[in-house]
């Protein structure tokens, strides 16, 4: 059939021979062409019918005579079936006889349905047998049929499929309409239908629709034709129904089934990213272990040899200074000598500094911790500090309320804050922000695997955050390495920030720098947390002999 779905699934399971015929619009028996058997065709007549598809009549059956044609125009002129009665074809085993009845199909269509017999329908007997014969193959279909009038659309008729489907006795349902047993809404729906195919007077296929019966809701599949009368009119509804319910309820099964398997896919392709993520962070983690580790031991070999150098240097100097401070107590002072030998010693003192810069590094000076609150030592470094970064970089102090005691040398800890606030300045020549922060913190276990060497547990955090030119990676990578300094030749020693570093390491905490071109730079330094007791104060060193150092 032309829409290959509802009537094509009916009738290639049916017994009974089924031909449809479509004639041009406006066009003669000559017009007709094949358009649809059923394999029960093919079998009853012993001619693959279905390989003639689309040909023409005379083609496809030749052995129609043309009186016979007309009638199968007329039906699909008229839409009014017809008996055509007994047919004789020839065929390669002998002549058979068929019974055979032509009923309007869709549109421009004929449905010409036939069985074969050993007596065929012949004068009013064979009519009543025809008629019984229809009747028959209309009870028995697979699917709901019945007949509504056009005027109250009220049943006219049910076969027992639709008794079936429905629920009630024929009795029951003939004479009534939709609303009498449908929930109003579904009734509502159906009668629109209806009247919609009355008006138009063309086929309408619905391809699934629910219905409440007394099994519970199923879901059909309806083809509704309007039958016409001599003049046209449309006299009534024919309607064709097969239960699509275990089909629905399959496809259901299987887009749930669907669903289900998408979302396993999606739920499982997620874990695959996750994993993959997690893998390129323990990759990650794992070079920057690697880097940290190298540069960690990178600084052990550099502080070893210069904590070597500077004891040794410091042997000599000693001698040096010792020796001059010995020719100046001879030499008198008006002597043209004096001046010479106070610059050498001066030289000396300068040389005794770096010593003691590389001895920090090194963690090979002597310290005397004690339990101080960092908060204290920040603050009575605040005038100093403003008078050493100048008037166009704005000071800001952001000390934590309650902060931790931690173990440490005060006169070192300034040092440290010394040297951090001097590079700061020097990162910002045009001016800047310069921010010294206290918090306490909780390193966790995260942060210990991705910064090596510190152990997890309470830390008090000094921060100097700067809003200067900031460091690339090359400069970060070597930026604690004595005697490395991007500043011009004569302009830093390169001691500030790994004089820090040492004093921060040797005092059990650990320094780290975050940088980006561009964007300033901000050193963190982490000291343990003491539940130690503060022990009485100790007055501070005189200020004049801290000395911030230019890296």
């Amino acid at each position: 059939m032309a829409d290959g779905g509802l009537c094509q699934a009916i009738l290639d399971s049916a017994p009974l021979g089924f031909v449809a015929l479509e004639m041009d619009e406006g066009g003669d028996e000559s017009s007709l062409r094949l358009s649809y058997a059923n394999p029960a065709a093919c079998e009853l007549t012993g001619v693959d019918l279905r390989r003639s598809i689309g040909r023409k009549i005379g083609e496809a059956l030749p052995w129609i005579v043309p009186t016979r044609l007309r009638t199968y125009v007329q039906v699909c002129k008229t839409r009014k079936a017809r008996t055509v009665g007994a047919v004789t074809v020839p065929g390669a085993g002998g002549e058979r006889s068929f019974n055979v009845g032509a009923f309007p199909g869709p549109e421009r269509s004929v449905v010409i349905v036939f069985e074969r017999v050993e007596q065929p329908f012949c004068g009013d007997s064979g009519a009543r047998r025809m008629s019984r014969f229809l009747e028959s193959l209309l009870e028995n279909l697979p699917a709901m049929m019945f007949v509504k009038d056009a005027r109250e659309l009220r049943f006219e008729w049910f076969n027992r499929e639709g008794e079936a489907l429905i629920g009630l006795p024929r009795a029951e349902l003939i004479g009534k309409r939709d609303h009498d047993f449908f929930p109003k809404e579904q009734a509502d729906s159906f009668v629109a239908n209806d009247r919609e195919v009355l008006r138009r007077k063309t086929i309408q296929d619905i391809a699934e629709e629910p219905v409440q019966t007394p099994r519970g809701t199923r879901w059909l599949h309806t083809r509704k034709i309007p039958l016409l009368d001599d003049r046209g009119e449309a006299r009534h509804v024919l309607g064709i129904s097969v239960d699509i319910t275990e089909m629905k309820r399959a496809q259901e099964t299987l887009r749930a089934s669907h669903e289900e398997l998408e979302r396993r896919v999606a739920q499982r392709t997620d874990e695959l990213q996750l994993e993959i993520a997690e893998r390129f962070r323990a990759e990650d983690a794992l070079q920057r272990t690697e880097q940290q580790l190298r540069q960690a031991q990178k600084m052990e070999a550099i502080g070893r040899l210069a904590g070597g150098i500077a004891h040794d240097f410091n042997n000599v100097l000693s001698v040096v200074l010792s020796y001059c401070d010995l020719m100046l107590d001879r030499v008198e002072q008006d002597s043209p000598f004096r001046s010479d030998l106070e610059e050498v010693r001066r030289a000396g003192e300068r040389a005794a500094g770096l010593i003691r810069q590389l001895l920090a590094f090194s963690r090979k000076q002597v310290l005397q911790p004690r339990v101080v609150d960092l908060n204290e030592v920040v603050q009575a470094m605040r005038r100093m500090l403003q008078r050493l970064v100048g008037e166009n970089v704005e000071l800001e102090l952001r000390c934590a309320p309650r902060l931790g005691r931690v173990r440490v040398d005060p006169a070192q800890i300034e040092q440290v804050v010394m040297n951090l606030v001097v590079n700061a300045r020097d990162a910002m020549p045009t001016g800047g922000k310069l921010t010294i922060e206290t918090a306490n913190v909780e390193l966790d276990e995260k942060f210990v695997s991705e910064h090596l060497g510190v152990r997890p547990g309470a830390h008090v955090m000094l921060a100097v955050s700067d809003t200067g030119i900031g460091m690339d990676k090359e400069t970060l990578a070597r930026i604690f390495e004595p005697f490395f300094t991007t500043k011009e030749t004569g302009k830093g020693t390169g001691l500030g920030l790994s004089t820090a570093f040492g004093i921060v390491k040797q005092s059990a905490g650990s320094i780290w720098v975050y940088s980006e071109p561009g964007k300033g730079a901000t050193f963190k330094v982490y000291l343990p947390v003491t539940l130690d007791v503060p022990a009485e104060r100790v007055p501070p060193a005189p200020r004049s002999e801290l000395h911030g150092t230019r890296s």
